[in-house]
């Protein structure tokens, strides 16, 4: 079990890393018009975005849950929400400390869907829910058909706490019975020279890690939101916090494959929101259907949430104005172009001069 977990994790992070939008939910089913489909929301991420670049949910009137690192790598300023064929404007935004979840403040309430619940329990091996994604990756979520698909559970792959939410003592600093904690570098190979750094630091507010827990490596650690950072695309910038939170291994039992746009779209166990999609898990590109895909679970969220939508933490909401840059990508060609030039050039030279060998060696055949 301990190498699966080191397997997904380390794909997981990968997809992660190399999207802004991680893990449609390709050749899925058409979801029928319920209380439960009616709340999964289309996102258009930032002014230059598009309706399904990722998927929320909505779990109060005027928030929008989704995955955080949905948000988190671009500029979020003029994103909307499509929820039950009307379109909202987001003003404001939160990211979890905790886990790969965030929300979006919708600036008018939604007054005809019902919001969805979250659950307080993370599901079980073996247990089969609904994960829907409106990707628009999927040529059945362009003709405004919601795709679903039936997953089911394979493996708790690990996280704090299972229960109680963030910030509940009974809990605080677990590690649900039967999984095991994974250092950073074995699950994600090539992550040397990381140093360990106790979870106070890693995650402000989260206290001390239980006994027997492992502490975070640093690139699992995370700044508060609304605490600034440097923007220079560092791995705590781009990698959202899934320490947090059990990560399940889930399987489609059909045809259905996630891709770019499902990120954040909800999993649903026995009608209550169980979890967020975070990444497909079955290849390295996120552009390619994967039948298996890295679920954040929200047991151990729901407090966070519920305390943003409730307006009681207010130092988790971010606007465009407080919100730090998002982070840059080197560019590191534009810095030896010069040489990069020389190369090219001296390539067609070299080319050229060996595609006129055959000929000169023919015109020496026929003077001999």
């Amino acid at each position: 079990m301990r190498q699966r977990i080191f397997t997904v994790l380390a794909v997981a992070g990968i997809t992660l890393l190399g999207t802004p939008y991680a893990a449609a939910l390709e050749n899925g089913d058409p979801a029928p018009d319920t209380e439960e489909s009616r709340a999964v929301a289309a996102l258009r991420i930032g002014r230059v975005g598009s309706f399904g670049d990722c998927t929320g949910t909505l779990v109060a009137q005027q928030w929008v849950l989704t995955a955080r690192h949905c948000l988190e790598s671009v500029r979020n300023e003029g994103t909307q929400a499509r929820i039950a064929g009307q379109v909202y404007d987001a003003d404001r935004w939160a990211l979890s400390p905790l886990s790969d979840a965030a929300l979006l403040h919708l600036t008018k309430p939604v007054t005809d869907v019902t919001p969805a619940r979250i659950a307080t329990e993370v599901p079980k091996k073996g247990q089969r829910g609904t994960l829907y994604g409106w990707s628009s990756s999927s040529s059945m979520a362009r003709k405004g058909q919601l795709p679903k698909s039936e997953m089911e559970v394979a493996e708790l792959l690990g996280g704090a706490p299972s229960v109680g939410g963030a910030g509940s003592d009974s809990h605080k600093g677990a590690t649900p019975e039967g999984v095991e904690s994974v250092p950073a570098q074995q699950a994600m190979p090539g992550a040397g020279g990381v140093e360990s750094v106790p979870a106070e630091q890693a995650m402000p507010g989260a206290g001390a890690p239980a006994e027997g827990v492992e502490s975070i490596p640093a690139q699992q650690a995370l700044p508060a939101p609304g605490a600034g950072g440097s923007g220079d695309g560092s791995a705590s910038q781009s990698m959202p916090a899934i320490a947090g939170s059990t990560i399940l291994d889930v399987h489609a039992t059909g045809r259905a494959g996630m891709q770019g746009g499902d990120s954040g779209g909800p999993f649903f166990v026995d009608g209550k929101l169980a979890g967020l999609a975070t990444a497909g898990t079955s290849n390295g590109d996120p552009d390619l259907p994967s039948s298996s895909a890295a679920i954040t679970t929200l047991a151990g969220t729901k407090d966070w949430v519920e305390g943003v939508a409730s307006g009681r933490d207010t130092k988790s909401v971010l606007t465009a104005e407080t919100t730090p840059d998002p982070p840059r990508t080197p560019q590191t060609s534009a810095d030896h172009k010069r040489t990069y030039l020389i190369v090219g050039v001296a390539g067609l030279v070299a080319a050229a001069v060996i595609a006129r060998i055959p000929a000169v060696r023919s015109r020496q055949t026929r003077k001999v």
